[in-house]
């Protein structure tokens, strides 16, 4: 932290309060946005714990706020396979080695924002016989892409409350209880292994009112835009910064 640049400082806070105004009209998608575009100037051993404090932060706010709407009955499905998910996937994060690390995420942003730019608005629909077994292995798939990179977990939940028609207060409630609960496991994990040093407290300190301010800005903003248009704009970024990490 003490060796960023001016440039470095004011792009880290474009990004925490770009990332924070997606999740905060969303209801995902802060750390999809954050951890690659962080990761370009800081570890990602240092940008995954930090960005999973800001999410869980952010769902508390968010959970309060909406907690009438909360599915309880579908978070109680997804819990299970999502925190043993979130085990192995901490356990993933402590062997493999910083480079190949980034240089995945990279990858799998690319995967991800093609996605987003695709088929985000074209859900497919699943069989009720198949809703529960979804539930397991969307939720176990989640835990481990939410902890080994900080993000993009919350389209694998997708999958599952659309299919459980979930109205559109109670899906967005619904899934940053998710995201809190799955939070929690993992800032402890993260602990656990050392992770939140000083220069992670640093940056977590710096980054908190500029998630603040984002989350703001998208429970104002982000839901009056067009969602196609918004899908499409995500994915550009974050095609842009999962190439710029796959090629550091």
């Amino acid at each position: 932290m003490d060796e960023l640049s001016l440039w470095q400082m004011l792009f880290c806070a474009g990004v925490v309060t770009l990332a924070f105004a997606v999740r905060g009209g969303a209801g995902f998608g802060g750390g999809a946005v954050a951890v690659p575009l962080l990761a370009l100037v800081f570890p990602v051993q240092v940008t995954v714990p930090v960005v999973t404090v800001l999410n869980m932060l952010s769902s508390v706010g968010q959970g309060v706020a909406g907690w009438r709407d909360i599915v309880w009955r579908e978070i109680w499905r997804i819990l299970p396979g999502s925190l043993l998910g979130v085990f192995f996937g901490i356990y993933l994060l402590s062997v493999i080695d910083p480079q190949p690390l980034a240089r995945a995420l990279g990858v799998f942003v690319v995967l991800y924002a093609l996605y987003v730019m695709v088929l985000a608005s074209r859900t497919p629909a699943i069989p009720p016989r198949w809703m529960l077994p979804v539930a397991g292995v969307t939720s176990f798939s989640a835990g481990i892409v939410g902890s080994l990179f900080g993000g993009a977990a919350g389209p694998l939940y997708v999958i599952y409350l659309n299919a459980a028609r979930l109205g559109k207060d109670a899906f967005r409630v619904t899934i940053t209880m998710v995201m809190l609960f799955q939070g929690l496991t993992r800032v402890a994990g993260y602990a656990t292994l050392g992770l939140y040093d000083r220069n992670a407290m640093l940056l977590l300190a710096a980054a908190l009112p500029m998630m603040i301010l984002g989350s703001w800005l998208g429970a104002r903003l982000v839901r009056r835009f067009d969602p196609l248009l918004f899908h499409r704009a995500v994915g550009v970024v974050l095609l842009i910064s999962g190439t710029a990490l796959a090629l550091k």
